[in-house]
């Protein structure tokens, strides 16, 4: 059923006598029983209330903050490499993520497709898929969810929900500081400090990062414009103990980032002498781009959330109040070559507040039970431009696609579990969603050869062609349905429980924003899926082992589908639905302590995907893979402390992982559109010294400097574009914790 590449049959053999866990990736803090080191534990809130990671009925891998930390994370979406069957591949530095979990994803980027993995900060749904990609900082775990989450997690999470989880204020000082230099001129400073400002009655906490780094391509066009990007973000939180019964939490938080062309970008021509339609040759050398046109991103995000429990005699209320605001400028040369035959730009500015309540009973009762509401808005404005400026290669064009959509969903939600015996319980979920989407949109187009002022190029007034509108959409559509779960536990014994769940999902509808003419024009309604999973959870040798695994059976239909072709030699990439697949597949995660100091992590993901109908006019791609779903992926990593006698420490630690074959995108599976199979290692050294409070880490990232596929995108004129992954990359850090 699965193919197994030899890199990881020789992993797995070499696994044979250490078995891992991959559900935190951090070297646990070990608790001593008859001098013998153990497993720490780590406790969630994936089911809305604080509990043990292997109590959960469910798949999840979580990663400490000081995993985050020392491993230099650096932005959100580097969490899924210690994820199996997970990705979130970035085409933009470090905006724009593409997530995806077990084979849901999408690879769409309008501003107003919602992925199918919920992504959540704090508890806080984040709507806008390129507000996803924030950097890492001061951060108390990361919880990854796999496999379908709209009971307690909301519409959007069919394939999943992570979980970025901010450390809070505490009411005694701390703090960390923490300096990163390394090659193509990357820094990092970043921090934080915490105290109580009233004494048991208001603490602080106040986190601050940034990044800057030079570009890995050097644009050959005009010989020194080498890309950069700069990320900074803060965040202050506020803690108060208002009475005996009643905690608050209030977070407020911005970030602005800059990108020039900062990631690897290739171009070469289609054509069999590695032309493209003009004859002119593109030489797809890494690290050089060739390009005319201005390359440049500028992100800006604010927001607040309010978060309040009470005590109610035996019940807890949550009451969780939030507000975000994203902005997103973006210009490209589309074509990525020194000819002037395509740009663009893009604009969002997305305005969304929601507010959660939930009532909870204590997790000890035999009957036990969560109920919750949540509300949600977003106002979301949109304004995409293409264009080919006067030039001798093609006819000059201009169009735009302008749009403003509100958001407004309420849903009602309850989870229970009922302890049959002291064996065995089940838990049943239920979740009822109304969601209304209304959307102005209006396309223009030149007539006639397309002229421009001196002006921005982008801007309609500047373009001194006539232009006349050829697509518009007025509509408003409201759609509403049920989320469910169902999931029975039997404890085998002290150390071993197993589950299986069945539940479904389905991630909302929507409007295709992707259009090229009125034809184009549609409305995309929701997509569903049930999920069959079955799964064990067990400690071994005295907490030294933890071993879980699952198996699960995807049923998807009426799926969102994000088509990418080149019409009238223009990337388009539009958003249908209508096709059915399934996924199968196994996941297996263990974490151990073999030895004294030493700390091994692994998971191994095993998935098969298909699409068993799917047709797009003409053309029928049943049998196709979902898009990043390889077969294989396995993750791996130690950690090995060796104490030193003068006091502190020295720690080696390194961690890899594989996947095989993946593909880009849903209709074009050829081998010019996809990426082979990879193996991605790292490797640090890290000096503790005397104290355990000061760490001085030299890292290597990507250690073999391995080339490979990020993502491919045809750009027309018989042209194609080749995003690679980071190179190796390499530096030192310095925290220091007090």
């Amino acid at each position: 059923m699965f193919k197994r590449s030899t890199l990881s049959l020789a992993i797995l053999a070499s696994l044979a006598s250490v078995v891992v866990h991959a559900t935190d990736g951090d070297t646990p803090k070990t608790e001593e029983t008859s001098a013998a080191p153990t497993l720490g534990k780590v406790v969630v809130t994936a089911q809305k209330r604080e509990e043990s990671v292997q109590e959960v009925p469910a798949p999840i891998t979580v990663l400490s903050g000081e995993k985050i930390r020392d491993a230099s994370l650096q932005s959100a979406s580097e969490v899924t490499r210690y994820t199996p069957n997970a990705s979130a591949g970035t085409t933009d530095g470090h905006g724009r993520p593409r997530w995806w979990i077990r084979g849901l994803g999408t690879g769409d980027q309008g501003a107003n497709t919602v992925s199918p993995i919920g992504i959540y900060v704090d508890d806080v749904y984040i709507a806008n898929i390129s507000a996803t990609g924030f950097p890492l900082f001061d951060q108390e775990r990361v919880e990854v969810l796999r496999g379908p989450q709209g009971t307690l997690w909301g519409k959007n999470t069919t394939g999943g929900a992570i979980n970025f989880i901010s450390r809070k204020p505490t009411f005694s000082p701390e703090g960390y500081f923490k300096v990163d230099m390394g090659n193509y001129a990357n820094r990092i400073v970043e921090g934080a400090v915490s105290d109580a400002l009233v004494d048991d009655k208001l603490a602080g906490r106040l986190s601050f990062h940034h990044q800057g780094r030079d570009g890995y391509t050097e644009n050959i066009n005009d010989g020194d414009d080498k890309g950069a990007l700069e990320d900074d973000a803060v965040r202050l939180q506020l803690a108060a103990r208002v009475n005996d019964n009643l905690d608050a939490n209030l977070n407020v938080h911005a970030r602005h980032y800059h990108d020039t062309a900062s990631y690897n970008t290739v171009s070469y021509g289609t054509r069999p002498d590695g032309t493209n339609q003009f004859g002119y040759s593109i030489d797809p050398k890494l690290g050089k781009a060739n390009f005319n046109a201005k390359y440049q991103a500028e992100i800006d995000q604010a927001g607040s959330n309010l978060n309040l429990v009470w005590q109610l005699g035996d019940l807890e209320l949550t009451s969780i109040t939030a507000f975000e605001h994203f902005t997103r400028d973006g210009w490209t040369d589309s074509d990525n070559t020194p000819l002037e035959l395509q740009r663009s730009y893009s604009y969002a500015d997305s305005q969304q507040w929601s507010q959660e309540l939930r009532l909870a009973s204590p997790r000890s009762d035999r009957l036990n039970w969560v109920l919750g509401f949540h509300y949600f808005n977003e106002d979301l404005q949109s304004k995409n431009a293409n264009a080919a400026l006067p030039n001798v290669y093609v006819p000059s064009y201009y169009n735009n696609v302008s749009y403003d959509q509100k958001t407004e969903s309420y849903a009602i939600f309850g989870s229970t579990t009922y302890n049959f015996t002291d064996d065995f319980n089940v838990t049943a979920g239920l979740r009822w969603t109304r969601e209304t989407k209304d959307i102005d949109l209006e396309r223009l187009v030149n007539r006639g050869a397309a002229s421009f002022g001196d002006g921005h190029w982008w801007q309609p007034g500047n373009i001194d062609s006539p232009l006349i509108v050829n697509a518009t959409q007025d509509e408003s559509n409201t759609w509403s349905d049920y989320s469910w779960d169902l999931t029975p536990e039997y404890r085998i014994s002290d150390n071993a429980r197993a589950y299986f769940r069945y539940a479904r999902g389905f991630r909302s509808g929507g409007y295709n924003a992707g259009v090229t003419s009125q034809a184009t024009v549609a409305k995309v309604d929701p997509e569903y899926l049930t999920s069959y999973e079955l799964g064990l959870k067990s400690e071994w040798f005295d907490g030294r082992l933890n071993a879980n695994a699952s198996v699960f059976y995807y049923d998807y239909k009426d799926i969102q589908l994000n088509i990418v072709t080149a019409v009238n030699n223009q990337t388009v990439s539009r958003l249908a639905n209508g096709a059915q697949g399934e996924a199968y597949g196994a996941e297996f995660e263990l974490e151990a302590i073999p030895v004294q100091n030493l700390h091994v992590n692994f998971g191994l993901g095993l998935l098969h995907t298909e699409f068993t109908d799917y047709t797009s006019g003409n053309d029928d791609y049943s049998g196709n893979h979902f898009v990043r779903a390889p077969s294989v992926s396995a993750v791996i990593g130690a950690d090995y402390r060796i104490p030193l006698n003068v006091g502190g420490a020295v720690i080696l630690g390194t961690d890899w992982n594989t996947r095989s074959r993946q593909y880009f995108f849903t209709n074009d599976q050829s081998a010019n559109m996809r990426t082979g199979g990879y193996t991605l290692g790292n490797a640090r050294v890290t000096y503790e010294l005397p104290g355990e409070t000061t760490r001085i880490t030299a890292y290597v990232n990507n250690l073999t400097d391995k080339e490979y596929r990020n993502h491919t995108l045809p750009t027309g004129y018989q042209t194609a574009a080749v995003m690679y992954g980071d190179p190796r990359t390499f530096g030192v850090s310095v925290t220091t914790d007090f």
